[in-house]
């Protein structure tokens, strides 16, 4: 993808998906990545050959371990703590033989948790943590077994973030260092969505996101299905059928939905019998004419024949010793390549945290967008939210909006205020990095485009996400998450064999797509030491959610079969799956294994209690844990989990005590900071002006022309 990492060569010592995906994302970014191959490794081979895809293989050797980490930039593995310090890989060892050695550990659960040397399985992080339970079932009560892998999907970027980050320091003070992050960090990522406690909260952040709270999935004429977002009566057929039904009738299908948690649109139910009448192929069409945001629910795998993602590389020809001429996903962000580079020059510097000095703009809105920025915020760099003075759209939603806006200053500002320029004018000046989410057809109508603000600041590192890639004739459309699960093949995965589609609420390609250009961010920055210019990096929806398959298509032109989940959605294997037990819920992962032990059997586990079951199946080395249930506040209040810093706790405005998922790394001699709690709208547009040298006369004047509002 690109040269920017050219040099630094990084040992891959990863048994699972999150360290493999963080050594590919590396490779794709120049790095020279040597994969040491471990026997106890967990992947199958297509996974193997997707996430180990571009590294130099070769044998896990304990005995020449030293000798290979004195040849490396950097390091990535996923032993437990005590393996590690077997190993010799323990935070401190490493630092003090190798002082400049960028060094990432990728747990199940954080290190110093108490729960640190738990198996670095997604099943058990996910079912001990709660995480199991957030999601409603298809068809039953209970938690069910997430198929989509939460914790490690997200991990893997943490992990590479963390080694950016880290270069970024290292290239400033000469010094490495540990990164610590693990599967429950990287499931607690779009968690942050969903778990918040308040002493005076909000009707709607005390609603939050109820589990029930259904999609708007909608079954066509051919049995095929589609994801909807926005309103579907802008389609002119659907209005018309609307207008044309006997009221009555319109009344009955309608009633349908009268119960629902969030009605989401109009008509539902009616709506949902008018795109009965035609294949969806045709919905399609006309649902995108008219501006509608919509996707085919796809079986995974299919988004490789996509035009678009063929438009942004998203998909690309690999080479593969077992498999062939293969189609795999390409780099899931696109970084310029343009310019020669050159050693990096940087003045050398202390720093209190990994991104300390960098200062951001953030116009982003919703959640792909203002996350990356908050995720840099959590790594000490300086984060201004530029808000139009309406509110980010997603304001009343603060359940939402609040997952992805903490560390943050805040300003308010009519950019389509005549007098809006200067101010605007002043921020690029500031910034080291521009980045937000809107369709840039609006962002160049409101003076925040490309072009314009490298004219300002030909230093910026101007960093979009998009739904669809910066290329194509969809590059403008816009997108939500649900979409991408649809089209990326998750709704069916998730839902179980044999089901209907099922949409989960952690909103993951959101989520990842915002990691991914956090990604694209740090490689900016990195490349700008080398050129001292302007750089335009992108992310996008359909980028991340690609990058996320299990599958990739064979020579024949099929695709590799994937691993599937039961129509019970209670696992996918006789031996990795849940078990309902005598008082709740246990999680059983032992890949590898056929059967359960005799006397283990689901008839006789159902007439056990967690504690018995989980003994004999310990008896047995069955790795098992319980099922936590309704965990979110238990979660949060609890003292292992704070000290970890897997909870931050801030006094806000309006809520007074407010607690929220913490940070995702643990750096160790840097400092991760959570300062500020989710900023009110205008909450520091005056002492903003006042850091950007407009006066005190001049600030009153654009407050009271409303160009600026301020809380």
């Amino acid at each position: 993808m690109t040269d920017i990492l050219k040099g630094l060569r990084v040992l891959d010592l990863g048994a699972g998906q999150a360290a493999s995906v963080a050594g590919l994302l590396l490779a794709q970014s120049g790095a020279t990545v040597i994969k040491l191959d471990r026997d106890d490794a967990k992947l199958s081979k297509v996974q193997d050959a997707l996430w180990n895809r571009y590294k130099q293989r070769e044998p896990f050797d304990p005995a020449t371990l030293d000798t290979r980490i004195a040849a490396a930039d950097a390091l990535i593995h996923d032993f437990i703590p005590d393996e590690a310090a077997t190993l010799g890989l323990d935070a401190a060892s490493l630092s003090t033989r190798f002082p400049t050695l960028i060094h990432v550990a990728i747990g199940g659960w954080p290190a110093g948790h108490p729960h640190a040397n738990r198996p670095v399985s997604d099943a058990m992080v996910l079912a001990e943590a709660g995480l199991l339970d957030e999601q409603k079932a298809v068809g039953r009560e209970g938690p069910i077994w997430l198929r989509f892998p939460l914790g490690s999907a997200h991990a893997a970027y943490l992990a590479a973030i963390g080694v950016l980050a880290r270069l970024y320091a290292l290239r400033r003070t000469g010094k490495g260092g540990p990164v610590h992050t693990s599967l429950l960090q990287g499931a607690l990522i779009p968690t942050g969505l969903l778990w918040h406690r308040a002493d005076n909260p909000t009707p709607a952040l005390r609603f939050g996101f109820p589990k029930d709270a259904g999609a708007t999935l909608f079954e066509c004429a051919d049995g095929l299905w589609m994801h909807t977002m926005g309103q579907p009566v802008k389609a002119p057929s659907v209005a018309q059928a609307l207008a044309e039904m006997d009221p009555v009738r319109r009344g009955e299908l309608n009633a349908k939905y009268a119960g629902a948690v969030i009605k989401y649109i109009e008509d539902r139910g009616s709506i949902e019998a008018i795109f009965k009448t035609r294949p969806r192929q045709q919905w399609l069409d006309e649902l995108w004419a008219a501006d509608v945001p919509v996707q085919p629910v796809l079986p995974m795998g299919e988004l490789y024949f996509d035009e678009q993602a063929a438009a942004n590389d998203y998909v690309v020809d690999v080479e593969d010793p077992r498999f062939g001429t293969t189609r795999q996903p390409g780099a899931p962000m696109q970084v310029g390549t343009g310019g020669p580079l050159r050693a990096p020059v940087v003045a050398p510097r202390e720093m209190a945290s990994p991104l300390d000095g960098v200062k951001i703009l953030d116009f982003g809105n919703f959640l792909a967008g203002p996350l990356a920025p908050q995720l840099m915020a959590d790594m000490g760099a300086d984060v201004i939210k530029v808000e139009a003075t309406t509110g980010d759209p997603l304001r009343h939603a603060d359940w939402a909006f609040n997952g992805c806006q903490r560390n943050k200053r805040d300003i308010a500002l009519a950019l389509k205020h005549p007098d809006a320029g200067s101010v605007l004018e002043r921020l690029i000046g500031w910034a080291d990095v521009l980045h937000h989410n809107q369709r840039m057809p609006a962002a160049e109508k409101l003076g925040f485009g490309y072009e314009a603000a490298r004219a300002i600041n030909p230093a910026l590192i101007y960093s979009h996400v998009s739904s669809y890639g910066p290329k194509g004739p969809r590059k403008d459309w816009p997108g939500y998450d649900q979409l991408f699960q649809a089209s990326a093949g998750w709704e069916t995965l998730n839902a179980g064999e044999g089901n209907r589609p099922m949409w989960c609420r952690y909103g993951m390609m959101d989520h990842l797509s915002a990691l991914a250009s956090c990604v694209a961010t740090l490689l900016g920055l990195l490349r700008r030491d080398s050129t001292g210019g302007s750089e335009f990096v992108a992310a996008s929806l359909l980028g991340a959610s690609l990058a996320s398959s299990e599958t990739l298509v064979l020579p024949d032109g099929t695709l590799a079969p994937v691993i599937q989940l039961d129509r019970d959605q209670m696992g996918v294997s006789p031996t990795q799956r849940l078990f309902a037990v005598a008082d709740g819920w246990i999680a059983v992962d032992a890949p590898g294994r056929d059967t359960m032990p005799d006397g283990l059997s689901e008839a006789e586990l159902a007439a056990m209690a967690k504690v018995e079951a989980l003994a004999a199946l310990a008896a047995q080395e069955y790795p098992a844990v319980a099922v936590a249930l309704d965990n979110g506040d238990a979660f949060l209040a609890n003292a292992d989990n704070r000290a970890a810093r897997l909870v931050a706790s801030f006094e806000h405005p309006i809520y007074g005590g407010y607690d929220q998922v913490g940070t995702p790394w643990n750096f160790g001699d840097l400092a991760t900071p959570l300062d500020l709690p989710p900023p009110l709208l205008g909450q520091h547009s005056d002492d903003i002006l006042e850091m950007l040298g407009v006066d005190a006369a001049a600030r009153s004047a654009l407050i009271e022309r409303e160009v600026v509002k301020a809380a």
